[in-house]
């Protein structure tokens, strides 16, 4: 379903094969995720989002597995932490900005550095 690589062996693949082509290369192309791949999306991140009690622990979770956060637009985005390419909102996911702000008790605008969500 998803390729899930460390960190160290994410940074091998990246040198050795620089030009790789991210997973969510479709949601660059088309500026829009395509409804099964977004499904999927949903299942895989639900559990981190829901049990994240701090964006620390989001941020470190969602990075873990190779995703970044940063906010754009008023939106929080989900963000390929390989390629840069911005998948789609923490909304389209099912967690507004504003539902995890109160989950968490604390604005994200506490916790950014140049937009990006950091911990």
């Amino acid at each position: 379903m998803f390729n899930l690589l460390t960190t160290q062996e994410r940074r091998t693949e990246t040198k050795t094969n620089p030009l790789r082509q991210s997973a969510w290369a479709s949601a660059r192309v088309s500026k829009r995720l395509d409804s099964e791949l977004a499904s999927q999306l949903r299942m895989f991140l639900r559990a981190d989002f829901e049990q994240a009690n701090c964006w620390s622990m989001l941020r470190r979770v969602l990075r873990s597995k190779g995703f970044s956060l940063k906010l754009d637009q008023g939106r929080l985005r989900l963000v390929d932490s390989h390629s840069r390419v911005a998948i789609c909102s923490t909304g389209f996911l099912g967690f507004p900005l504003a539902a995890l702000e109160r989950q968490f008790g604390a604005s994200v605008q506490s916790n950014l550095w140049n937009n990006w969500l950091i911990g």
